[in-house]
C-alpha cells in the first residue's frame, strides 16, 4: 500500500476554481476550510491508480526490485520493460527490451525470456544489456517462465516441448534438466528450497502440478485438477499455494500440502502470472487483455 499527499500547487488550484463559481461567499469560504482540513491527511490509493500515463501493453510477470523499491513487468505485446515506482508511476526500465514472458531478478540482474527462444539479462543499475541468448530450437517452440535457485542457476520452461532447463549463471552453461516423465506444456516455475525442489504446473487442461528433485531430476505427481491451462504458481509465507491463469477465471489456492481440492481465491480475468511480495503479504497480479495490474492483500494466518 502507497501513501500520497497531494501538493500545495493542486490545492491552490482546486481552491481557484471554487472561488470562480457563483456560490455563497461565506459557504465558499467554510469549504475551503474543510477541504484545506481535508488535505492535511495522508489519502490512501491503491498503487495501480496512482499513476495517468499506463505503458503496459499485454503485461505478463511482474518481479520485485526490492533493492531499489519497484517491480518491474514483462509485456508480451511490446516486450517492453516497465517500471513501476513506489507510487505507482511507471516508466521505462528498457524500450524494447524483448521481455515477453516470465522474469527473475537475481542480485542487480533481471532475467527474462524473449522471442524465438532467447533468454536475456538486463544490468538493474546501468540498464546494459549483459546478457543475450538463443536455446536451440524451432522459434515457435517458445520459452515461458524462468526461476532461480540459491545455488546460482536459473531453470526455464520450454511448454511444447515438455522440457526444463537448468543453466549455471556464471558461465551461461545449460542442459536438459526435465523432459516428459509427466510433463504435458511445463509453464510456472516455483523454487521450494527446503524441499530440494521445483514445482512446475502446466499449461494443459486437467492441469498437473509436479514436482522435480534438484539432485536426480526425479519428476513426481503433487496435485492434479480440473484447472484449464494455468500458467503460473507462487507460494506464500504460510505455504498456501496460488494458481493463475490467463484462462482462468481468478486466482486458485490450495494449502502447502496440496492437500486440499484447488478453490477458487480471488476472482479476475486474464491474470497470467501471480507474483507473491513477502513485505506485505499480498499478491501482484497483472490482467493482459486489460493492460492493469494490482495488488491483492492476503489474510494473515497462523505459521
Amino acid at each position: 500500500m502507497e501513501f500520497l499527499k497531494l501538493d500545495d500547487r493542486k490545492t491552490t488550484e482546486f481552491i481557484t476554481i471554487i472561488k470562480s463559481n457563483r456560490y455563497n461567499q461565506m459557504i465558499s469560504t467554510i469549504f475551503q476550510n474543510c477541504l484545506i482540513g481535508f488535505l492535511s491527511f495522508q489519502v490512501f490509493i491503491m498503487p495501480e491508480k496512482g499513476n495517468a500515463q499506463n505503458l503496459l501493453n499485454g503485461p505478463q510477470k511482474i518481479a520485485i526490485d526490492a533493492k531499489r523499491n519497484r517491480l518491474l513487468v514483462s509485456n508480451a505485446n511490446s516486450g517492453d520493460l516497465v517500471q513501476i515506482d513506489s507510487t505507482g508511476k511507471q516508466d521505462y526500465f528498457v524500450r524494447g527490451a524483448d521481455f515477453v514472458d516470465g522474469l527473475e531478478i537475481v542480485g542487480d540482474t533481471v532475467y527474462g525470456i524473449g522471442n524465438n527462444r532467447k533468454i536475456k539479462a538486463y544490468d538493474l543499475i546501468s540498464k546494459k544489456l549483459v546478457l543475450d541468448i538463443t536455446l536451440p530450437g524451432p522459434p515457435t517452440s517458445y520459452l515461458s517462465s524462468i526461476a532461480s535457485d540459491s545455488t546460482g542457476h536459473l531453470f526455464i520452461s520450454s511448454p511444447l516441448t515438455n522440457e526444463i532447463y537448468r543453466m549455471e549463471i556464471s558461465n551461461h552453461r545449460y542442459w536438459t534438466f526435465a523432459h516428459d516423465n509427466g510433463l504435458i506444456k511445463p509453464n510456472g516455475i516455483l523454487l521450494e528450497k527446503e524441499r530440494n525442489r521445483i514445482l512446475v504446473i502446466d499449461d494443459s487442461p486437467n492441469s498437473t502440478v509436479h514436482a522435480i528433485n534438484l539432485a536426480d531430476s526425479v519428476v513426481t505427481t503433487l496435485c492434479t485438477s480440473t484447472l484449464n491451462s494455468p500458467d503460473g504458481i507462487v507460494r506464500d509465507r504460510y505455504g498456501n499455494h496460488y494458481i493463475g491463469g490467463y484462462y482462468l477465471p481468478g486466482i486458485y489456492k490450495t494449502d502447502a500440502e496440496f492437500s486440499q481440492p484447488v478453490g477458487l481465491f480471488f476472482s479476475g480475468s486474464t491474470i497470467v502470472y501471480p507474483t507473491y511480495d513477502r513485505r506485505d503479504h499480498s499478491l501482484l497480479i497483472t490482467h493482459y487483455d486489460a493492460n492493469t495490474w494490482e495488488r491483492v492483500y492476503l489474510h494473515k494466518e497462523q505459521p
